[in-house]
This record gives C-alpha cells, structure tokens and sequence, in this order.
C-alpha cells in the first residue's frame, strides 16, 4: 500500500475583502432572471398574480441577505500573520 500524499495544505486561507465582495454579484444576476421572467410573463401574457405573495417574500429574503453581505463584505480582515 502507497502512503497518502500528505504535501496538500489543508490551513484555511482567509479570505480577503475582494473574494468576499465577489457574492455580491449573485444579486444582479438573480434581479435579472425576475426582470426576464416578468418580460416574458408579459410577452406571453401568462397569469403571475398568484405568485406575488411569494415573490414579495423572496424580494424581502434577497434584501435581508444584501444587507448580511455588505456587513460581511465590509468586515475588515484579521491581522494576524
């Protein structure tokens, strides 16, 4: 039997600011998928009206979640080295 290849570091990595504030654009991609389907909910002229109470819930949940990720994106770094 081969030993294991133990070279790889397994250490966490902090993560800087930048690769933090790259989730961030997981939200204009998100509001472009609503802004789509609702052009082609008027387009085809399909009947959204029992969708709005979940869609205003899951506006609601995306503008909690923004806020959560600024605060978290904005957090500055530890110092340790």
């Amino acid at each position: 039997m081969e030993p294991l290849d133990t070279d790889m570091d397994y250490q966490r990595r902090p993560s800087s600011r930048r690769s933090r504030l790259g989730m961030l654009f997981l939200f204009p991609i998100i509001g472009i998928l609503i802004v789509v389907g609702f052009a082609a909910a008027g387009l085809f002229q399909i009947d959204i009206s029992g969708m709005v109470n979940w869609l205003m819930g899951f506006m609601l949940l995306l503008f909690a979640l923004l806020v959560i990720f600024l605060f978290w994106g904005m957090a500055p770094g530890s110092r340790k080295s």
